[in-house]
């Protein structure tokens, strides 16, 4: 499965150092299933973070730089380094796998509950103000325009979706935040199940989707 789209480098470096909000490390690990760029960023990071620690005493000596670490790292690095935090089981577009593995259920289990004709949502987990739930459209359905009232990462688990001129499809995440404003079209290929987590509420633009926000929750 090859990707375009991914978690922003501050998102990657959160997650090679355990800081991410645990909603948003499920996601982003779940992405590094599909995707070996973002596994070897986090290889890079963690081996670097290993290298600084190793040389702090020598740093506060004045004998060695970070620019000689990154130096010596990347003069050394065989690519044969493990990455404990992206060796994950792979994301190959099997649904049912994937919501075994990550969410230990199964699809039919899941909460779905229907709004409207071409539209599905569930909602998975809520820690402190962040939510995780699932989407599930079919074939051309427009989204409500909206913004965030926080971070938001959107990972395309099956299908695809156009936001503007940019088309995210399985394996790719939607990395968004509160200046991000955008109203995601499903394409006419298939049906398209993506996995969201959000900080804060959704903050939408129209009154309709705004009535019904308290009984959906996000």
């Amino acid at each position: 499965m090859s990707t375009v789209h991914h978690p922003s480098a501050a998102w990657l470096l959160d997650y090679a150092t355990a800081n991410a909000p645990p909603l948003f490390e499920t996601i982003i690990r779940a992405h590094l299933g599909a995707c070996a760029d973002c596994r070897g960023e986090i290889t890079f990071a963690e081996n670097l973070g290993g290298e600084l620690i190793a040389a702090v005493g020598s740093i506060i000596e004045g004998t060695l730089t970070a620019r000689d670490i990154c130096d010596r790292y990347e003069q050394s690095d065989d690519g044969k380094r493990p990455f404990p935090r992206a060796d994950e089981v792979a994301f190959n577009g099997n649904i049912e796998q994937f919501v075994a593995t990550y969410l230990n259920s199964s699809m039919n289990a899941l909460p779905w509950r229907r709004l409207g004709g071409n539209l599905e949502i569930c909602r998975l987990a809520k820690q402190h103000n962040v939510h995780m739930w699932m989407l599930r459209g079919q074939p051309g359905t427009i989204l409500p325009e909206h913004t965030h009232g926080g971070s938001e990462l959107t990972l395309v688990l099956k299908g695809a979706y156009f936001c503007g001129s940019t088309i995210f499809r399985a394996g790719d995440i939607e990395d968004a935040d509160e200046d991000t404003e955008h109203q995601p079209v499903i394409t006419r290929d298939g049906e398209c199940i993506c996995l969201a987590v959000t900080e804060g509420n959704l903050r939408f633009k129209n009154l309709l989707p705004r009535l019904v926000q308290p009984f959906i929750g996000i």
